[in-house]
């Protein structure tokens, strides 16, 4: 069953809805749910789920600004973006556009099959944006169970790697959040540089979340070259995030779960690859189990490693 996305549209004069029921006649997984301009009505049309709102502007009873302002306001309702359509101008009020929620000015006046491919890019768009890692600013888990699943459909050879960091989680307690997120963020930079030195315009990083990575590579023979471009860079790298005493001595002093020292090594890399034979025959959840077990076997190895064959 197709998970319907709520679509607001507050509009006093109604023309609009009727435009938008034509443009998303081909779109099922569209709700249009309107509700006039009465903040009483609008409270009860949103809700937490809301894709996003638009606005009728042309069609309020009142000035929009404050409708925007209210909205803006509520803060449970701000996941929501606002997209204003208007056939008076195509420029808001500069108090209207301070305010982060309205993403779009789109012309009312436009034929309906414009409006409809305007929409579109719009919902890419917002699309895109949700599925971005709010740190790294890289695509996320939905966005990267999707590209393996295009690539295993293609006849095309090519590689996945997953990149994760050895003692992460120890430096993250030791020397704050703070500088864990700057950590990542290297890391992040560390890998689409080496994919841009060496890789395809087409290839891909992702973030899964925390210190583990995704790249998809769509050249085998450009694999090993890529690992080892990452872990030079990140070797050279890393020592700018720890106090000198730390480097000098080669490990950070933390407590364990049982209040013991225990010394932690200065981080590594470890990149396990997986090829598109053996990906091709396994479901996309299966992948990701094979791809824990192989990092497993990985930091088993001190130090940076990349670890493309596991026969």
């Amino acid at each position: 069953m197709i998970k319907k996305k709520n679509v607001v549209v507050i509009d006093d004069q109604g023309d609009l809805l009727h435009l938008l029921t034509v443009s998303f006649i081909d779109n099922p997984t569209i709700q249009l749910v309107r509700t006039s301009s009465d903040l009483d009505n609008v409270n009860q049309a949103l809700g937490l789920e809301d894709y996003f709102i638009i606005v009728n502007e042309e069609g309020l009873k009142n000035d929009i600004t404050p409708l925007v302002k209210r909205l803006h306001a509520r803060n449970r309702f701000t996941i929501a973006p606002i997209i204003v359509a208007t056939g008076k101008r195509y420029e808001l009020s500069e108090d209207v556009q301070k305010l982060v929620p309205v993403i779009s000015v789109i012309p009312k006046d436009v034929e309906t099959a414009r409006l409809g491919h305007h929409l579109s890019n719009i919902i890419d768009s917002i699309e895109s944006n949700r599925n971005l890692n709010a740190l790294s600013g890289l695509p996320g888990n939905s966005v990267i169970g999707r590209k393996i699943r295009d690539c295993k459909a293609a006849e095309k050879d090519f590689a996945v790697m997953y990149i994760d960091l050895d003692n992460f989680k120890e430096y993250n307690e030791y020397y704050g959040f703070y500088k864990g997120d700057q950590v990542l963020l290297f890391l992040s930079h560390t890998l689409t540089a080496s994919m841009r030195e060496c890789g395809a315009e087409t290839d891909f990083v992702g973030h899964v979340g925390g210190d583990d990575f995704i790249m998809i590579l769509q050249h085998l023979d450009v694999v090993k070259e890529i690992g080892d471009r990452i872990i030079a860079h990140f070797d050279a790298g890393i020592s700018d995030f720890y106090a000198e005493k730390d480097l000098q001595n080669g490990f950070i002093e933390t407590r364990n779960r049982a209040g013991q020292l225990e010394r932690i090594n200065i981080m590594s890399i470890s990149i396990i690859v997986m090829y598109s034979d053996e990906i091709r025959s396994t479901p996309v959840n299966e992948v990701y189990k094979r791809m824990m077990l192989y990092k497993k076997r990985a930091k088993m190895v001190r130090g940076s490693v990349l670890l493309k064959d596991f026969k």
